[in-house]
């Protein structure tokens, strides 16, 4: 009998005015009990429950019961209490964790009338700000000159209903590690051990068009997302919620590309992208696995600015880059000097790319505001003068989108001879990209390797034979509007040929750590198809097999990166240096030819000879490789 209450208090809501406050709330924690709310996965996730049932937030202000980071179901009855107290104006529940509230009123069918009455007006009036109406997943490319983004990065922008030519000013969700200008030597260690916080931050999307694709020279690719306005809704209210909120930041796994996975993980219960992410989330690859699930429906690109500077460049002709170039920097009467010669086409030309050239650099901080903006004025001035068209037009989209380049991992087996000894090998690639990898989607001449490996068996032995912890090379090509340096560094093990004794071996091997790195300069046709590079390179060799259990060499080292055709591509790189310990030059040749049987499958095949002290040493051998 005593149940009979509860029932009717259950089966007709609106008739529970004859009810106590208190049997109002123990009828709707007596529901969400007989549902097992605090077990559902949109409750789990609101909470970041890890595999113990306890919440990974740290921040106590996140929880409303006293034990609610570790006790989740009580955490959920205190908030189903909460949600029927009076509270002074934007104090109530439902205006600091609107979310959750929204999302316990909609399972439990409470009633509006049930409800006292609320003031959010600071959730209200942040909400009228955004709008939020639809979600774009946001992709910057890989930018080489700062170690946390040379995996690219992900942000979501907000877009109100019928703003598609003003996007630039709509709102968007970044997450990101909260540096210091302080942390800068102690930057790479910190973002690997995860000693940054991590945190979710809200502001107008223009300003991050500007840092990525002005300052850093970034492109952009614009993934429209098909949630609906009622998910878009739910998401920025639990970025809300999120606002005090911090969790470790790490590079390689939990960072801007996982949190994001887990908001889609959130606001479609269905998907579970971010379990898949756990050992690194490399942001291209969440993009794809957004895609795959069939939750993009628009993309657009958005070239940086010096993409399209350069794309002028393509259009127009290396000599009259140049020139805008000479321009750009020039004094009034110089720069008239140079443009007397050319047509009004040309003049018209030289001028437009030389106020992009001047303006990128200003953007970039690289030019005084004294020097830029009268120079930027006087440009324009003489380019109004000029009655042509506008000459420069927008870069063509590149044919492969990245969510269409090969996956970051990979697995090769091979087969071959080293000083016809024949051997089988077996390599892993956790991440990311390589010289030789197929190159659609990606960026020519950028190189970041994270744990790669080989094991071979060869004279019946089994032996680790490389392990590189991280691999990064940036050739980054002249142009007409700048010489850029190229550089490299590879920290890791590898097998050298080696007698026990430290001397080169025909027959040898033994195992160094090895750190080398590299600077110089690397050139690429205006295609961007086919690339050189020179480089000074420096080795920090250590081992038991060599002399003083250490060495250093230091030489030359050339190479260029070709793409022959959609199929075939090659890497050819020789290294010269010279040993300390044995003092003598040490020739090392590597040749690749590549044939792509798809973005996810190629054949490889591989000449290496080593020459030093009049002793040779060759490898040879043909590989399948596997991305995924």
């Amino acid at each position: 009998m005593k149940l009979l209450p509860l029932v009717l208090c259950l089966a007709f809501p609106i008739a529970a005015y004859s009810a106590t406050p208190a049997s109002i709330v123990d009828a709707y924690i007596h529901r969400a009990e007989q549902q097992k709310l605090d077990q559902e996965i949109t409750w789990q996730r609101l909470m970041y429950a890890n595999s113990k049932g306890q919440s990974e937030v740290t921040y106590s202000g996140y929880f409303l019961a006293a034990n609610g980071q570790t006790e989740l179901k009580k955490e959920l009855h205190t908030n189903i209490q909460a949600l029927f107290k009076d509270a002074a104006p934007n104090q109530s529940v439902r205006c600091i964790f609107p979310a959750r509230s929204d999302w316990l009123i909609q399972k439990l069918n409470i009633q509006q009338s049930q409800l006292p009455t609320i003031n959010c007006t600071e959730l209200d009036t942040w909400m009228g700000q955004i709008k939020p109406y639809k979600a774009t997943l946001i992709y910057a490319t890989d930018f080489m000159g700062n170690p946390s983004s040379m995996f690219g990065h992900t942000l979501l922008r907000l877009d109100p209903k019928d703003q598609q030519q003003l996007n630039l000013v709509s709102y968007a969700v970044n997450y990101a590690a909260s540096v210091t200008d302080s942390d800068s030597w102690s930057f790479a260690w910190k973002g690997l051990t995860g000693d940054y916080p991590g945190e979710y931050s809200l502001m107008p999307y223009y300003r991050k068009v500007k840092e990525y694709g002005d300052l850093e020279s970034r492109d952009l690719w614009e993934y429209e997302l098909n949630l609906t306005e009622s998910e878009t809704q739910f998401l920025v209210k639990h970025i809300w919620e999120m606002k005090h909120v911090t969790f470790p930041y790490y590079f390689v796994n939990d960072n801007c590309a996982y949190r994001l996975l887990g908001l889609m993980d959130l606001v479609r219960p269905s998907l579970n992208l971010s379990a898949d992410f756990k050992v690194a989330a490399i942001p291209l690859e969440t993009i794809k696995a957004i895609e795959q699930q069939g939750l993009v429906q628009e993309v657009i690109y958005r070239p940086a600015l010096e993409t399209q500077l350069l794309a002028q460049a393509r259009q127009h002709g290396k000599q009259l880059a140049k020139v805008a170039h000479q321009v750009a920097f020039a004094q009034s009467e110089d720069g008239l000097k140079i443009l007397e010669p050319y047509s009004a086409s040309d003049r018209a030309k030289i001028l437009e790319m030389a106020y992009d050239d001047l303006y990128l650099k200003f953007t970039a901080r690289k030019v005084q505001a004294s020097f830029a903006q009268p120079q930027l004025r006087q440009l324009l001035s003489l380019r109004s003068q000029i009655d042509v068209e506008k000459q420069r037009q927008a870069p063509v989209q590149p044919r492969v989108d990245p969510t269409q380049a090969h996956d970051a991992r990979h697995l090769t087996l091979t087969g071959g001879k080293i000083q016809d000894q024949s051997f089988i090998q077996l390599e892993h690639r956790q991440a990311y990209h390589d010289l030789i990898d197929p190159q659609g989607g990606l960026r020519i001449g950028t190189q970041l390797l994270f744990w790669d490996g080989s094991i071979q068996y060869r004279d019946d032995q089994l032996k680790l034979n490389h392990f590189d912890f991280l691999a990064v090379n940036s050739y980054n090509p002249i142009t007409p509007f700048k010489t850029p340096l190229s550089w490299g560094f590879n920290l890791g093990w590898q097998q050298e040929a080696l007698t026990p004794e430290g001397q080169f071996s025909e027959s040898q091997q033994h195992g160094v750590a090895n750190l080398k790195v590299q600077m110089g300069y690397s050139y690429a046709d205006q295609a961007r198809q086919h690339l050189c590079y020179a480089q000074v390179q420096n080795h920090l060799q250590v081992g038991k097999f060599l002399d003083k259990a250490w060495r250093i060499g230091l030489g030359p080292t050339v190479g260029c990166q070709n793409i022959w055709s959609d199929k075939i591509n090659s890497l050819l790189q020789l290294e010269l240096p010279y040993w300390q310990d044995s003092q003598q030059w040490q020739l090392k040749l590597n040749t690749q030819l590549q044939y792509v049987l798809n973005n996810q499958n190629a054949i490889r095949l591989k000449w290496q000879y080593q020459q030093q002290d009049h002793k040779d040493w060759n490898e040879t051998s043909v590989g399948y490789v596997r991305f995924f």
